[in-house]
């Protein structure tokens, strides 16, 4: 599968999962729905901002979204080593 077409699928089964419609996830989100529908079907890569914006909305990694884990679960924040 192709990354646009694997990012999409993730996308859209995350919403799917929270009970979101597209509406609602492009409005938290702060998208328009015309682009969240774009992306979910594989048509339209994702600026960071917007990739951040998802990320918070659906509560997923974003190693999830990029296909480096199949888990959704949002990885614990790591702590900050000083030298």
């Amino acid at each position: 599968m192709e990354f646009l077409q694997l990012f999409g699928e993730r996308v859209r089964r995350a919403r799917m999962r929270l009970g979101l419609s597209q509406t609602e996830c492009a409005r938290l989100a702060q998208m328009p729905i015309a682009v969240l529908s774009r992306i979910e079907h594989g048509r339209q890569s994702i600026y960071l901002d917007r990739l951040v914006a998802l990320l918070r909305t659906l509560n997923v990694s974003p190693e999830y979204l990029l296909g480096f884990r199949d888990d959704p679960t949002p990885l614990p924040p790591q702590k900050e080593t000083t030298p």
